[in-house]
């Protein structure tokens, strides 16, 4: 039987998806794999995906979108495979980058706006958090490839060889951790930096002020436990 991406569970699949991405993403890195390019583009499809569908199951012009997406990554993920063109590649990253922040945007709508606290919005706060680092982590590969040598620590190879370095420097720069093994060299790379690490304090701050808030709108005290 085909499972069904639901309401109910969307996150989880969502974060399942995230996680093959960044996975994959480290054992192509780890093993330096001849066929990287393509797996990271699969990887990626896969993702889009699944994060594409996972969002807004309802309204009919949701579906076409969706449809329209789905056509747009694929194509565009063979195409880079196969022609691996610069200009492509731009457009590639514009593109990934776009689907990322509408699928933040969907995620963000279901967690904070809508109904109580329940184990999958749990998880879907998770998958903003990792949602979040992977939108800063293309724009800095978007920069890199319009202006090679932004950022110090890279091998300056195409951008899918460069992608789990990205997505670790993006990682431990919202969560401000900052190890500086890999640092920005050009203003454009550096504001977008500083605006992710105040993104991530923020985040955070914002999702458990709005959790516990939500919680406690729902919370109704005992009555007799009140008289005691």
């Amino acid at each position: 039987m085909t499972p069904v991406i639901t309401q109910r569970d969307n996150f989880t699949w969502l974060l399942l998806a995230l996680i093959f991405l960044l996975f994959s993403g480290a054992v192509f890195a780890q093993f330096d794999l001849e066929l990287g390019q393509r797996l990271v583009n699969f990887s990626l499809a896969v993702t889009l995906l699944i994060a594409v569908w996972s969002m807004e199951q309802k309204q009919r012009r949701w579906i076409n979108l969706k449809i329209g997406m789905s056509l747009v990554i694929t194509s565009l993920m063979i195409g880079d495979s196969i022609l691996g063109n610069e200009h492509l590649a731009v457009l590639q990253l514009i593109v990934i980058i776009l689907f990322l922040s509408l699928t933040t945007y969907q995620a963000w709508r279901q967690v904070i706006f809508s109904g109580y606290v329940d184990r999958n919005k749990l998880i879907g706060a998770v998958c903003i958090y990792i949602l979040l680092g992977l939108v800063w982590a293309f724009s800095y590969l978007l920069v890199e490839v319009l202006l090679p040598g932004s950022m110090n620590g890279l091998d300056h190879q195409n951008w899918q060889h460069n992608l789990e370095d990205i997505i670790y420097y993006s990682m431990v720069t919202l969560t401000t951790l900052g190890y500086g093994d890999i640092t920005p060299d050009q203003p454009v790379v550096r504001f977008l930096a500083y605006m992710e690490s105040i993104t991530g304090i923020f985040y955070t701050t914002i999702l458990v002020a709005s959790l516990i808030g939500v919680k406690l709108s729902g919370y109704k005290p005992d009555a007799n436990k009140m008289e005691e």
